[in-house]
């Protein structure tokens, strides 16, 4: 009796951080599908506007290695010529994937004075201590990072701090085509953006002072939220600029929160991280980590109903509709498993209640 609780109690764990999934959607011809998935493609666009918002008045990037021109119709639709040739002066550099020292090399060389260079991080296989040693490897004086992604993370460095100016940032947002990435992504203010910023390389530093283990978000918990004293007002006033900052700094709590979710399924409290993961929800459902971990409940939901097992998948739907309990979806499939198992009573419980969410959500106007 005891052991099969024990696997029980190890298949819930299995859902609620979608370990099953995870392994089958990065696995030989599988990888493409997850990497294109919605939750990724939110990340991939968090991280190319990260690069963007730290120079905000950019106009030309030089793009390096085999996966740069996934990023391309992110900086192309703000405004910025992309080209793959070091020739001339660049504005930033944008490093992602694979690429060569000489490469590195010559892209440094066609920087501006106060150019950005950026490199997108993949922590799948990274451990902390090689994380820190290419954080140190980065020969700038002042860098930072920023985390969209539970595994994917940029590094941004420069050679001195350049002060963006804050309304420089909020002019990108103004952009049609670069609002509409942002939009798509569920990153549409200034603040949501900036739940991602990590902190500057002298702050993080100590999260990979431990035990060399794999780089995890979780290592930030107990960090202080990164001060934004790097961003100059500009010309926005003093009363607009200090809302910002407070609503930055709260996203940035959020994100903490969604961590601490992360810490909570880790010891095996789904109830706990549930309800941390709701609080997170309700403040900045588009926070890029809480997508991706809504998407990865919703694949292994969708893979358990491919090998039979609706109460597995009905799991997955509940766990969803606690965390984002007007989010009709989540409650509809979870009725359609229920019918699976022949809970005729409960599906059509759950039918009703997401008609009625889908109503609330998008009402009818009265003729």
């Amino acid at each position: 009796m005891k052991k099969r609780l024990m696997l029980v109690g190890a298949a819930i764990v299995l859902v609620l951080l979608g370990v099953a999934a995870y392994r089958f959607f990065t696995s030989g011809s599988e990888e493409s599908l997850a990497r294109e998935s919605r939750a990724f493609r939110c990340v991939r666009t968090v991280c190319a506007y990260a690069v963007l918002l730290e120079n905000p008045t950019a106009s030309r990037i030089l793009l390096i290695g085999d996966l740069s021109e996934s990023y391309r119709e992110f900086f192309e639709h703000a405004g910025l010529v992309c080209e793959t040739s070091p020739k001339g002066e660049f504005d930033i550099v944008f490093a992602a994937g694979e690429w060569t020292p000489r490469q590195a090399k010559a892209a440094r060389k066609s920087l501006v004075k106060d150019g950005t260079w950026a490199e997108c991080v993949d922590a799948r296989e990274l451990m902390a201590s090689k994380f820190k040693a290419r954080l140190e490897a980065v020969p700038d004086e002042c860098v930072h990072v920023w985390m969209p992604g539970e595994k994917d993370w940029v590094i941004i460095g420069r050679r001195a701090e350049a002060c963006p100016r804050l309304d420089d940032m909020m002019d990108l947002f103004a952009r049609e085509s670069a609002f509409k990435d942002l939009a798509e992504a569920q990153c549409n203010t200034l603040p949501v953006a900036f739940a991602s910023y990590a902190g500057t390389r002298e702050s993080i530093m100590p999260a990979f002072s431990g035990e060399d283990a794999a780089v995890e978000p979780e290592n930030f918990v107990t960090r202080e939220v990164a001060p934004l004293d790097w961003i100059a007002p500009g010309a926005v006033d003093a009363d607009i600029r200090d809302a910002a900052l407070r609503e930055m700094r709260s996203m940035q709590i959020v994100r903490r929160i969604v961590l601490v979710g992360d810490v909570e399924a880790g010891r095996h409290d789904e109830e706990k991280s549930v309800e941390v993961w709701r609080r997170a929800a309700l403040r900045n459902p588009g926070d890029t980590i809480l997508v991706e971990r809504l998407e990865r409940l919703s694949v292994n939901a969708q893979t358990f109903l491919k090998l039979g097992k609706a109460a597995m998948a009905a799991k997955c739907y509940d766990i969803m509709a606690q965390v984002c309990p007007n989010d009709p979806l989540p409650v509809y499939n979870y009725g359609i498993c229920m019918r699976q198992l022949g809970e005729n009573e409960l599906a059509e419980l759950a039918f009703k209640h997401a008609e009625e969410l889908d109503k609330a959500k998008d009402p009818k106007p009265e003729l």
